[in-house]
């Protein structure tokens, strides 16, 4: 079982719906928030992963396992059918492909990589908007790259993308104050499952001499500060860019 929470209960008796739950920084995330009172929505396309979740989590009543690739405007609102109230959405959802920059990209890399890490959260937050709106000082944390503020060299579809996070969330915080804040990550290089490949093409001793902290980030580093941007002390915070990277985004 995952056992990473320090209980502080300031999220107790709040609601989070968290996509892309199957991953490694989704997991430490929604344990602690279940540890701290939360009930949590958890979405994710790989229903063995939802499966995983629930056991690691002693199938806690509080976790409400969503199967959804969120494609579409009607998919979205079928996450949210059973909602009544919503006091947070993160959105960890994403697919990290690399592209040749080649024809048939366009189709094969870009528009999948787009809808996986953007158009999936336009479509989520319509959907979302109302529930959120309904509660005081709501939250919503979209998570960026360094791709975005580096320029991933082989990523660029993925790059365009966590760029394109970036700006939504500062077009939403504007619009949304006061009554929605809204802010995005830019996570480094996190030692989950998504970036094995590339460090493994890379080398891990190059990957980490571009890292001026020296190692990878781990994913409760992530999900502590996403609980923070969650947490009360986070309120007077909105339209931000938080790295979190090892300060690769100085180099």
């Amino acid at each position: 079982m995952i056992k990473e929470a320090k209980v502080n209960g300031s999220l107790s008796k709040k609601t989070i719906l968290v996509t892309g739950a199957g991953g490694g920084i989704a997991r430490i995330l929604i344990n602690s928030l279940l540890q701290n009172g939360a009930t949590v929505y958890a979405v994710d396309i790989n229903e063995k992963s939802l499966n995983s979740l629930e056991y690691e989590t002693d199938r806690n009543a509080k976790l409400k396992t969503i199967l959804s690739d969120l494609g579409s405007d009607t998919s979205c609102q079928h996450v949210v059918k059973n909602i009544t109230e919503l006091h947070g959405l993160v959105h960890l959802a994403g697919i990290f492909e690399p592209d040749n920059m080649s024809v048939g990209d366009t189709e094969g890399v870009f528009d999948p990589v787009i809808q996986a890490n953007l158009r999936n959260i336009y479509s989520l937050f319509i959907a979302c908007r109302s529930l959120l709106l309904k509660c005081d000082s709501s939250r919503v944390i979209l998570t960026s790259s360094i791709a975005f503020n580096r320029g991933g060299y082989s990523h660029s579809a993925y790059s365009a993308a966590k760029g394109g996070l970036v700006g939504l969330a500062r077009s939403l915080a504007r619009r949304e104050a006061p009554n929605i804040l809204v802010n995005a990550i830019a996570p480094g290089l996190i030692d989950t499952s998504m970036p094995t490949n590339f460090i493994k093409q890379q080398g891990l001793e190059n990957v980490l001499a571009q890292i001026p902290l020296k190692r990878l980030g781990q994913a409760r580093e992530i999900s502590g500060l996403i609980e923070f941007l969650l947490g009360p002390n986070a309120s007077y915070i909105t339209g931000q860019l938080i790295n979190a990277d090892g300060g690769m985004s100085n180099n």
